[in-house]
C-alpha cells in the first residue's frame, strides 16, 4: 500500500475507539483496565467477561497500546505507572564488536522508573550523513526520547568505524595507505553482535530495526540474513538499488566507466558543508506550503554539532569528521541499479518512509520486496533526507509509533 502523507494521515492520541464508544483513556490505560476486569472475572470462573476482557485489551493494542498480551497485571501496572511520569533515562553501553579486539558503543533510553527493560526493543542504525548513533538522540530532535515515551526499550549504535566504537587501524594512517574501510557486510555481524546482546540482556526473542539511509542498507542486509531476529523492519530514506548517476559519478573509475573508482582511500575528512550542501540542494526542490520553512536555523545548528561531534579527535582542530569510504562503495553499486542482497529475502512487516524531496532515496525498493506478508510505504510531503530534522517530522515519529505498535 503507498500512502502519501500529509494528506489523508489522522491520528488521535490520548483517545481509545472501543465498540461502546470514545472513552477518555490511553490505549495502555485501556489494556490495564481490560487486565484487571479479567483476573476478576477469572476469580468469578466467568469465561463471557474474560473473553470480553481480551477483547478489549486487543482493540487497544490495536489502537496503539504498547503493553504485550504476555505481560502480567502487575507488570502492565508498573509498566503504565512509569510511562505517565514521562521521565526518560539514558545508559551507555560497550560491547564487543564481531571483529575480535573491536568494541560498539550502544545508547539506550527507556522510561524512568522500569527496573530493567520496556516490553519491546528496537534498534536504530545510523545514517552516513550524520555518522553517530547520536543522530537519533539530538537535543530537540531526539527519535529516542519520542520512542521511549511511547514504551519500547529503545537502542542506537555507533557502527564500527564511527561515533564512540572502534575505529579500524587504517583510520589512523594516511587515507590513501589503504583501500576503503566499513562495509556493509562488516556491519551486518556488529548489529548481530548489538540484537544478540540486547536479546540478551532484555529477554526478548526479537528486536525491531530502524534504519536510515546507509544505516537502512545495514538493516535490510541483516534482515535478509536473520530473518528470525527481527520483529519488524523501519526503512527510512532507504536505498537498494536505482540509477542516480550525479552520486554514483564522484566514485567512477575515470578510465573505465562502469567500474568503481580503485583508488579510492581508506577514509574521507569533511566538514559541514558535506552535510548542509546535499540538504541544501533538496530542501531548495520544494515546492509546496512548506518551502523556506522546511528546516529552522536551530535545527541545522545542533545537527551540525553532532556531526563533529562524531569524530572529537579532529574536530576540534579541524572543524572536519574522518568517515570510513566502505560505505560510499556500498552505495556507488547501489546507485548504478547493482544491488548489495537480496531484499526478497526480507520477511519481516516492513515500513518503508521517506520524504517527496529525498533524492537518495530508492523509489523503487517497495517493488522488491516480494518476500513480506506486510508492508506498507509512506511519502511525506514537502520533505528530504534528512526529515527527522524538518517541519514534518512528526508525521515520521507517528507513523513509526503507529506501525510499530500496532
Amino acid at each position: 500500500m503507498r500512502i502519501r502523507a500529509p494528506f489523508i494521515t489522522v491520528t488521535i492520541l490520548g483517545l481509545c475507539v472501543l465498540a461502546g464508544g470514545v472513552l477518555a483513556l490511553t490505549p495502555d490505560e485501556e489494556i490495564v483496565k481490560a487486565k484487571e476486569e479479567w483476573h476478576l472475572a477469572n476469580e468469578k470462573g466467568d469465561l463471557e467477561r474474560m473473553k470480553a476482557a481480551a477483547e478489549r485489551a486487543a482493540l487497544a493494542r490495536a489502537a496503539g497500546g504498547t503493553i504485550p498480551a504476555t505481560a502480567t497485571l502487575e507488570d502492565a501496572r508498573s509498566f503504565l505507572k512509569a510511562k505517565t511520569s514521562q521521565g526518560v533515562v539514558l545508559k551507555e553501553h560497550s560491547i564487543e564488536g564481531a571483529e575480535a579486539g573491536s568494541r560498539l558503543y550502544l545508547r539506550e533510553k527507556r522510561l524512568a522508573g522500569v527496573d530493567n527493560c520496556a516490553p519491546k526493543a528496537v534498534l536504530l542504525l545510523h545514517p552516513y550523513g550524520v555518522p553517530t548513533a547520536m543522530a537519533f538522540d539530538v537535543t530537540g530532535y531526539s527519535w529516542m526520547d519520542d520512542l521511549a515515551k511511547r514504551g519500547f526499550d529503545v537502542w542506537a549504535m555507533d557502527f564500527r568505524g564511527f561515533g564512540q566504537s572502534t575505529r579500524p587501524l587504517a583510520m589512523e594512517q594516511p587515507a590513501g595507505e589503504n583501500p576503503p574501510v566499513v562495509r556493509a557486510t562488516d556491519m551486518v555481524r556488529d548489529v548481530d553482535a548489538a540484537i544478540r546482546y540486547i536479546q540478551n540482556r532484555c529477554g526478548v526473542e526479537r528486536v525491531d530495526l530502524i534504519g536510515w539511509s546507509w544505516g537502512a542498507v545495514v538493516a535490510g542486509m541483516y534482515s535478509s540474513e536473520y530473518p528470525d531476529r527481527v520483529g519488524k523492519l523501519v526503512l527510512y530514506g532507504a536505498m537498494h538499488g536505482f540509477n542516480l548517476p550525479w552520486m554514483a559519478k564522484q566514485f567512477e573509475n575515470p578510465n573505465a566507466p562502469g567500474e568503481i573508482n580503485p583508488k579510492l582511500p581508506a577514509y574521507q575528512v569533511v566538514g559541514v558543508p558535506a552535510l548542509k550542501g546535499h540538504w541544501d540542494m533538496m530542501i531548495g526542490k520544494v515546492v509546496g506550503p512548506s518551502k523556506g520553512k522546511v528546516r529552522s536555523q536551530e535545527a541545522l545548528d545542533v545537527v551540525s554539532k553532532v556531526f563533529l561531534a562524531s569524530d572529537p579527535q579532529i574536530s576540534s582542530k579541524k572543524g572536519q569528521i574522518r568517515r570510513p569510504m566502505g560505505p560510499l562503495v556500498d552505495l556507488y553499486y547501489i546507485w548504478t541499479d547493482r544491488p548489495i542482497y537480496d531484499a526478497s529475502r526480507i520477511q519481516a512487516p516492513t515500513l518503508l518512509i521517506r520524504g517527496d524531496r529525498d533524492e537518495f532515496a530508492d523509489p523503487t525498493f517497495i517493488d522488491r520486496l516480494i518476500g513480506v506478508s506486510k508492508r506498507r510505504e509512506v511519502i511525506v510531503g514537502d520533505a528530504t533526507h534528512w526529515l527527522l530534522y524538518e517541519e514534518h517530522r512528526d508525521q515520521l515519529l507517528e507513523e513509526v509509533g503507529v506501525f510499530l505498535a500496532d
